[in-house]
Protein backbone atom coordinates (compact mmCIF):
# COMPACT_ATOMS: atom_id res chain seq x y z
CA UNK A 1 0.00 0.00 0.00
CA UNK A 2 1.65 3.44 0.81
CA UNK A 3 1.20 4.95 3.73
CA UNK A 4 -1.95 6.49 4.38
CA UNK A 5 -1.04 6.96 7.98
CA UNK A 6 0.94 8.25 10.73
CA UNK A 7 -2.03 10.13 11.60
CA UNK A 8 -4.44 7.80 10.73
CA UNK A 9 -4.30 8.81 6.99
CA UNK A 10 -1.51 11.30 7.11
CA UNK A 11 1.43 10.73 5.10
CA UNK A 12 -0.15 9.44 1.84
CA UNK A 13 1.68 9.69 -0.82
CA UNK A 14 5.97 9.00 1.23
CA UNK A 15 6.04 5.67 -0.21
CA UNK A 16 5.18 6.83 -3.74
CA UNK A 17 7.92 9.25 -3.08
CA UNK A 18 10.70 7.44 -1.93
CA UNK A 19 9.97 4.21 -3.96
CA UNK A 20 9.50 1.92 -1.21
CA UNK A 21 9.30 -1.86 -1.36
CA UNK A 22 7.79 -4.29 1.09
CA UNK A 23 9.30 -8.19 0.98
CA UNK A 24 6.53 -9.81 3.01
CA UNK A 25 4.44 -13.07 1.78
CA UNK A 26 4.56 -11.97 -1.65
CA UNK A 27 3.57 -13.22 -5.02
CA UNK A 28 4.89 -11.20 -8.27
CA UNK A 29 2.51 -9.91 -10.64
CA UNK A 30 1.95 -11.41 -14.00
CA UNK A 31 4.76 -9.67 -16.30
CA UNK A 32 6.01 -7.84 -13.30
CA UNK A 33 3.71 -5.07 -13.88
CA UNK A 34 3.10 -2.60 -10.49
CA UNK A 35 0.25 0.19 -10.70
CA UNK A 36 2.14 2.91 -10.50
CA UNK A 37 5.48 1.15 -11.87
CA UNK A 38 8.33 3.44 -12.56
CA UNK A 39 7.39 3.01 -16.34
CA UNK A 40 5.01 5.62 -16.73
CA UNK A 41 5.47 9.28 -16.82
CA UNK A 42 6.03 11.08 -13.65
CA UNK A 43 2.15 12.70 -13.92
CA UNK A 44 0.61 9.86 -14.88
CA UNK A 45 2.42 7.71 -11.95
CA UNK A 46 1.52 10.42 -9.52
CA UNK A 47 -2.21 9.99 -10.25
CA UNK A 48 -2.25 6.43 -10.19
CA UNK A 49 -0.46 6.20 -6.68
CA UNK A 50 -2.74 8.49 -5.32
CA UNK A 51 -5.92 7.18 -6.38
CA UNK A 52 -5.25 3.69 -5.01
CA UNK A 53 -4.20 5.96 -1.59
CA UNK A 54 -7.56 7.60 -1.58
CA UNK A 55 -9.35 3.90 -1.61
CA UNK A 56 -7.25 2.45 1.21
CA UNK A 57 -7.42 5.37 2.96
CA UNK A 58 -11.19 5.82 2.83
CA UNK A 59 -11.61 1.83 3.34
CA UNK A 60 -9.22 2.17 5.90
CA UNK A 61 -11.20 5.09 8.17
CA UNK A 62 -14.78 3.18 7.76
CA UNK A 63 -13.19 0.09 9.49
CA UNK A 64 -11.19 1.60 11.97
CA UNK A 65 -13.79 4.01 13.55
CA UNK A 66 -16.59 1.42 12.99
CA UNK A 67 -14.85 -0.93 15.01
CA UNK A 68 -13.34 1.12 17.61
CA UNK A 69 -15.00 -0.54 20.54
CA UNK A 70 -13.28 -3.97 19.44
CA UNK A 71 -9.35 -2.37 19.83
CA UNK A 72 -7.36 -2.41 22.49
CA UNK A 73 -5.31 0.67 21.49
CA UNK A 74 -7.12 3.69 19.65
CA UNK A 75 -6.23 7.21 18.68
CA UNK A 76 -7.76 10.54 18.23
CA UNK A 77 -8.05 10.91 13.89
CA UNK A 78 -9.41 14.20 11.60
CA UNK A 79 -10.37 11.05 8.70
CA UNK A 80 -7.85 13.18 6.56
CA UNK A 81 -4.71 11.75 4.25
CA UNK A 82 -1.33 14.04 4.51
CA UNK A 83 1.34 14.25 2.16
CA UNK A 84 3.75 17.37 1.64
CA UNK A 85 6.66 17.95 -1.19
CA UNK A 86 9.65 17.00 0.14
CA UNK A 87 8.89 13.88 0.82
CA UNK A 88 8.41 13.11 -3.18
CA UNK A 89 11.43 12.21 -5.24
CA UNK A 90 13.16 15.00 -7.91
CA UNK A 91 11.31 13.85 -10.65
CA UNK A 92 7.33 13.59 -9.05
CA UNK A 93 7.95 16.65 -6.66
CA UNK A 94 7.31 19.44 -8.99
CA UNK A 95 4.40 17.50 -10.41
CA UNK A 96 3.27 17.16 -6.73
CA UNK A 97 3.52 20.77 -6.39
CA UNK A 98 1.77 21.86 -9.07
CA UNK A 99 -0.79 19.56 -8.73
CA UNK A 100 -1.12 20.38 -5.22
CA UNK A 101 -0.30 23.32 -4.25
CA UNK A 102 2.11 21.68 -1.83
CA UNK A 103 5.07 24.13 -0.18
CA UNK A 104 7.95 22.47 1.78
CA UNK A 105 7.22 20.16 4.91
CA UNK A 106 4.05 21.71 5.63
CA UNK A 107 0.99 19.04 5.71
CA UNK A 108 -1.33 19.38 2.52
CA UNK A 109 -4.75 17.57 2.42
CA UNK A 110 -4.57 14.57 -0.16
CA UNK A 111 -8.31 13.11 0.51
CA UNK A 112 -10.53 13.79 2.96
CA UNK A 113 -12.79 10.90 4.14
CA UNK A 114 -16.47 11.18 3.52
CA UNK A 115 -18.55 11.67 6.99
CA UNK A 116 -15.03 12.50 8.50
CA UNK A 117 -14.21 15.29 11.02
CA UNK A 118 -12.21 17.00 7.96
CA UNK A 119 -14.76 16.56 5.61
CA UNK A 120 -17.35 18.15 8.45
CA UNK A 121 -14.71 21.04 8.88
CA UNK A 122 -14.73 22.08 5.19
CA UNK A 123 -11.67 20.17 4.20
CA UNK A 124 -10.43 19.08 0.67
CA UNK A 125 -7.92 17.81 -1.50
CA UNK A 126 -5.69 20.34 -2.25
CA UNK A 127 -5.96 22.19 0.95
CA UNK A 128 -2.48 23.37 2.24
CA UNK A 129 -2.35 23.18 6.31
CA UNK A 130 -0.47 26.21 7.61
CA UNK A 131 -0.89 26.14 11.82
CA UNK A 132 -2.55 24.65 14.69
CA UNK A 133 -3.94 26.27 17.39
CA UNK A 134 -2.29 29.39 16.58
CA UNK A 135 1.19 27.93 15.84
CA UNK A 136 2.98 27.69 12.29
CA UNK A 137 4.11 24.11 10.90
CA UNK A 138 7.52 24.27 9.72
CA UNK A 139 8.10 24.50 6.09
CA UNK A 140 11.41 23.61 6.16
CA UNK A 141 13.87 24.84 3.18
CA UNK A 142 11.94 23.43 0.72
CA UNK A 143 14.92 21.89 -1.38
CA UNK A 144 17.53 18.37 -0.97
CA UNK A 145 16.85 15.21 -1.21
CA UNK A 146 13.39 13.46 -0.72
CA UNK A 147 12.76 13.17 3.25
CA UNK A 148 9.82 12.49 5.52
CA UNK A 149 11.65 13.61 8.48
CA UNK A 150 9.64 17.57 7.88
CA UNK A 151 5.71 16.42 7.24
CA UNK A 152 6.37 13.56 10.07
CA UNK A 153 7.70 16.32 12.84
CA UNK A 154 4.32 18.51 11.81
CA UNK A 155 2.42 15.15 11.51
CA UNK A 156 3.47 14.62 15.40
CA UNK A 157 2.45 17.84 16.13
CA UNK A 158 -1.14 17.54 14.61
CA UNK A 159 -1.71 14.05 16.36
CA UNK A 160 -0.71 15.90 19.49
CA UNK A 161 -3.33 18.20 19.00
CA UNK A 162 -5.85 15.90 18.03
CA UNK A 163 -5.62 13.85 21.00
CA UNK A 164 -6.50 17.36 23.43
CA UNK A 165 -8.91 17.97 20.44
CA UNK A 166 -11.12 19.87 19.55
CA UNK A 167 -8.10 22.00 17.02
CA UNK A 168 -8.10 25.36 15.12
CA UNK A 169 -6.54 25.14 11.79
CA UNK A 170 -5.13 27.83 9.54
CA UNK A 171 -5.87 26.33 6.32
CA UNK A 172 -4.61 27.57 2.41
CA UNK A 173 -6.64 26.97 -0.44
CA UNK A 174 -5.19 28.82 -3.60
CA UNK A 175 -4.71 32.26 -2.71
CA UNK A 176 -6.80 32.39 0.56
CA UNK A 177 -6.37 31.39 3.80
CA UNK A 178 -9.18 30.85 6.33
CA UNK A 179 -9.52 28.98 9.97
CA UNK A 180 -11.23 26.50 10.63
CA UNK A 181 -12.07 24.08 13.63
CA UNK A 182 -12.16 20.73 13.65
CA UNK A 183 -13.63 17.75 16.07
CA UNK A 184 -11.92 14.60 15.91
CA UNK A 185 -13.64 11.09 16.49
CA UNK A 186 -12.04 7.81 17.80
CA UNK A 187 -10.88 4.91 15.99
CA UNK A 188 -8.43 2.21 16.18
CA UNK A 189 -4.92 3.25 15.77
CA UNK A 190 -4.02 1.26 13.11
CA UNK A 191 -2.80 3.03 9.76
CA UNK A 192 -3.00 2.03 6.23
CA UNK A 193 -0.05 2.05 4.10
CA UNK A 194 0.26 1.71 0.11
CA UNK A 195 4.07 0.21 -1.07
CA UNK A 196 4.49 0.87 -4.57
CA UNK A 197 5.65 -2.96 -5.68
CA UNK A 198 5.04 -5.59 -8.67
CA UNK A 199 3.45 -8.39 -6.07
CA UNK A 200 0.67 -9.13 -4.69
CA UNK A 201 1.06 -8.71 -0.66
CA UNK A 202 -0.90 -7.13 2.21
CA UNK A 203 0.61 -7.52 5.73
CA UNK A 204 0.29 -6.12 9.19
CA UNK A 205 2.71 -5.82 12.22
CA UNK A 206 0.64 -4.67 14.90
CA UNK A 207 0.68 -0.52 14.15
CA UNK A 208 -0.11 -0.48 11.10
CA UNK A 209 -1.65 -2.26 7.54
CA UNK A 210 0.46 -2.86 4.80
CA UNK A 211 -0.88 -3.13 1.03
CA UNK A 212 1.29 -3.38 -2.43
CA UNK A 213 0.06 -1.17 -5.02
CA UNK A 214 -0.44 -4.13 -7.44
CA UNK A 215 -2.68 -5.82 -4.37
CA UNK A 216 -4.72 -2.54 -4.34
CA UNK A 217 -5.00 -2.08 -8.09
CA UNK A 218 -6.37 -5.83 -8.22
CA UNK A 219 -8.86 -5.25 -5.47
CA UNK A 220 -10.75 -3.25 -8.19
CA UNK A 221 -14.13 -3.44 -5.98
CA UNK A 222 -14.44 -1.25 -2.40
CA UNK A 223 -15.79 -4.24 -0.90
CA UNK A 224 -12.84 -6.90 -2.22
CA UNK A 225 -10.34 -4.14 -1.03
CA UNK A 226 -11.99 -4.13 2.33
CA UNK A 227 -11.65 -7.88 2.88
CA UNK A 228 -8.34 -7.45 2.22
CA UNK A 229 -7.79 -4.52 4.98
CA UNK A 230 -10.53 -5.77 7.18
CA UNK A 231 -8.12 -9.23 7.27
CA UNK A 232 -4.77 -7.60 8.35
CA UNK A 233 -7.02 -5.34 10.64
CA UNK A 234 -7.99 -8.03 12.10
CA UNK A 235 -4.85 -9.19 12.84
CA UNK A 236 -3.44 -6.00 14.96
CA UNK A 237 -7.36 -6.14 16.07
CA UNK A 238 -6.53 -9.49 17.87
CA UNK A 239 -3.29 -8.41 18.48
CA UNK A 240 -1.49 -11.65 17.15
CA UNK A 241 2.03 -12.52 18.07
CA UNK A 242 4.58 -13.39 15.56
CA UNK A 243 5.42 -17.11 15.66
CA UNK A 244 7.76 -18.60 18.35
CA UNK A 245 11.20 -17.44 18.16
CA UNK A 246 13.75 -20.42 18.29
CA UNK A 247 15.24 -19.38 21.70
CA UNK A 248 11.41 -19.14 23.22
CA UNK A 249 8.12 -17.42 22.79
CA UNK A 250 7.83 -13.91 22.31
CA UNK A 251 7.81 -10.79 24.55
CA UNK A 252 3.57 -10.44 25.87
CA UNK A 253 1.30 -8.26 23.72
CA UNK A 254 -1.54 -6.45 25.58
CA UNK A 255 -4.67 -7.84 25.88
CA UNK A 256 -7.59 -6.87 22.99
CA UNK A 257 -11.11 -7.05 23.16
CA UNK A 258 -11.65 -10.41 21.65
CA UNK A 259 -10.05 -13.88 21.90
CA UNK A 260 -6.87 -13.81 20.24
CA UNK A 261 -6.27 -17.46 19.47
CA UNK A 262 -2.76 -19.51 18.78
CA UNK A 263 -0.50 -18.99 16.11
CA UNK A 264 -1.60 -21.63 14.28
CA UNK A 265 -5.32 -20.26 14.32
CA UNK A 266 -4.27 -16.81 13.08
CA UNK A 267 -4.77 -16.92 9.44
CA UNK A 268 -8.23 -18.15 9.72
CA UNK A 269 -9.65 -15.92 12.87
CA UNK A 270 -8.24 -13.00 10.63
CA UNK A 271 -10.37 -14.42 7.64
CA UNK A 272 -13.57 -14.34 10.21
CA UNK A 273 -12.86 -11.40 12.33
CA UNK A 274 -11.84 -9.59 8.99
CA UNK A 275 -15.56 -10.16 7.69
CA UNK A 276 -17.31 -9.18 10.78
CA UNK A 277 -14.91 -5.85 10.71
CA UNK A 278 -16.27 -5.58 7.04
CA UNK A 279 -19.96 -5.80 7.87
CA UNK A 280 -19.53 -3.23 11.08
CA UNK A 281 -18.23 -1.26 8.30
CA UNK A 282 -21.12 -1.64 5.96
CA UNK A 283 -19.20 -3.63 3.51
CA UNK A 284 -20.96 -6.18 1.70
CA UNK A 285 -19.21 -9.45 2.84
CA UNK A 286 -20.96 -11.69 0.51
CA UNK A 287 -18.36 -11.14 -2.53
CA UNK A 288 -15.85 -12.17 0.02
CA UNK A 289 -15.42 -15.83 -0.79
CA UNK A 290 -15.90 -15.15 -4.38
CA UNK A 291 -12.89 -12.40 -4.29
CA UNK A 292 -10.69 -15.50 -2.90
CA UNK A 293 -11.93 -18.05 -5.41
CA UNK A 294 -10.33 -15.26 -8.19
CA UNK A 295 -7.35 -14.56 -6.87
CA UNK A 296 -6.66 -18.25 -6.17
CA UNK A 297 -7.61 -18.77 -9.58
CA UNK A 298 -4.72 -16.24 -10.69
CA UNK A 299 -2.09 -17.04 -7.98
CA UNK A 300 -0.83 -20.80 -7.29
CA UNK A 301 0.28 -19.44 -4.32
CA UNK A 302 -2.41 -18.61 -3.11
CA UNK A 303 -4.49 -21.55 -5.00
CA UNK A 304 -2.85 -24.50 -2.81
CA UNK A 305 -2.19 -24.75 0.98
CA UNK A 306 0.63 -22.78 2.27
CA UNK A 307 2.52 -22.72 6.32
CA UNK A 308 -0.08 -21.42 7.93
CA UNK A 309 -2.39 -20.54 5.40
CA UNK A 310 -5.41 -22.84 4.14
CA UNK A 311 -5.86 -23.02 0.46
CA UNK A 312 -7.94 -20.24 -1.45
CA UNK A 313 -11.05 -22.81 -1.31
CA UNK A 314 -10.85 -23.90 2.00
CA UNK A 315 -10.86 -20.09 3.28
CA UNK A 316 -13.60 -19.27 0.58
CA UNK A 317 -15.89 -22.05 2.71
CA UNK A 318 -15.06 -20.61 5.99
CA UNK A 319 -16.34 -17.00 4.43
CA UNK A 320 -19.27 -18.44 3.37
CA UNK A 321 -20.07 -19.74 6.72
CA UNK A 322 -19.19 -16.84 8.35
CA UNK A 323 -21.24 -14.76 5.74
CA UNK A 324 -24.28 -16.95 6.87
CA UNK A 325 -23.82 -16.32 10.38
CA UNK A 326 -23.30 -12.47 10.19
CA UNK A 327 -26.95 -12.67 8.13
CA UNK A 328 -28.71 -14.68 10.80
CA UNK A 329 -26.95 -12.68 14.03
CA UNK A 330 -28.88 -9.66 11.57
CA UNK A 331 -31.98 -11.22 11.45
CA UNK A 332 -32.31 -11.96 14.98
CA UNK A 333 -31.05 -8.66 16.16
CA UNK A 334 -27.88 -9.47 17.20
CA UNK A 335 -25.37 -7.49 17.51
CA UNK A 336 -22.36 -8.22 14.98
CA UNK A 337 -20.05 -9.09 17.41
CA UNK A 338 -17.59 -11.91 16.37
Amino acid sequence: MRMTGLNEAAAGAMAVALGLATAACSTPAPGGAAAGGGSAAPAARLESLVALDRRVAAVGYRLTTANVDLCASRRDVAGWTLHAARQYSDALRPVAEARFGLDGDRPGVLAVADGSPAARAGLAAGDLLVRVNGQDLARGDGSGPPSHDGLAANVARLDQALAAGPVVLDVRRGDTTRTVTLQPTQACSSFFQVDPSGEYNARADGKGVFISSTMAAYAADDDDLAMILGHELAHNVLQHRPPPAPLGEPDPVPETALARGDHWTQERDADRVGLYLMARAGFDTARAPGFLRRFGADNWRVRYAQVGHASAEARARALEAAHAEIIARRAAGQPLRP
